[in-house]
């Protein structure tokens, strides 16, 4: 049976959703080969690597304020920086404004296997956009951000995606662009 004799047509919402489906997990199962490898012959996971970008992004961290920014339990992120710890990847200090806290900062290693994976990362998108015409690169971001400020609206989302992101807002950023016009201020 043809997609077309289904009922399932191009233009159609279930196909859109089909399509981002295929896109999204595409996207998470490359990511994932791309996040994990190998340091000094123990396997970083994509769990581990998330906590090392998140750190490497904001600099260092309680575990509280991973774990919120990650959006898993204080414990599992409690786990996740002992296992950074004994890989040699993260420190931990005491908070020199809160002696209560602790706070948890990459240590060379640690910023080195971000810096690898971001490039890494960065390397594998470009050769597939690289593969596109600039036209329809352009298209592809214009409708991702387009998706996005449709999806954005909500406030939630809108500060979960800042949370994730962690990355200065530049003009052309379509997350300060929503924020921006939601407080009424302009560049």
């Amino acid at each position: 049976m043809s997609a077309e004799s289904a009922g399932l047509v191009r233009d159609s919402a279930e196909y859109t959703e089909m399509v981002a489906e295929f896109f999204v997990e595409t996207v998470r199962k490359a990511a994932t080969r791309v996040m994990t490898f190998d340091y000094q012959s123990e396997e970083i996971t994509p769990s581990l690597m998330e906590a090392l970008h998140y750190i490497y992004l904001r600099g260092p961290s309680p575990v509280g304020r991973i774990a919120s920014g990650l959006e898993i339990s204080l414990s599992a992120a409690s786990q996740l920086v002992d296992r950074l710890v004994k890989k040699g990847l993260v420190t931990r200090a005491q908070d020199e404004s809160d002696r209560r806290l602790t706070v948890n900062a990459l240590t060379q290693s640690g910023c080195e296997v971000v810096k690898s994976m971001r490039e890494r990362r960065s390397a594998w998108f470009n050769s597939i956009a690289s593969g596109m015409p600039e036209d329809k690169r352009r298209a592809f971001l214009e409708g991702l951000e387009s998706f996005l400020q449709v999806f954005l609206a909500d406030e939630e989302n809108l500060d979960r995606a800042c949370v994730k992101c962690g990355i200065e807002h530049g003009p052309f950023c379509v997350i300060g662009q929503l924020k921006d016009a939601r407080s009424g201020c302009r560049e």
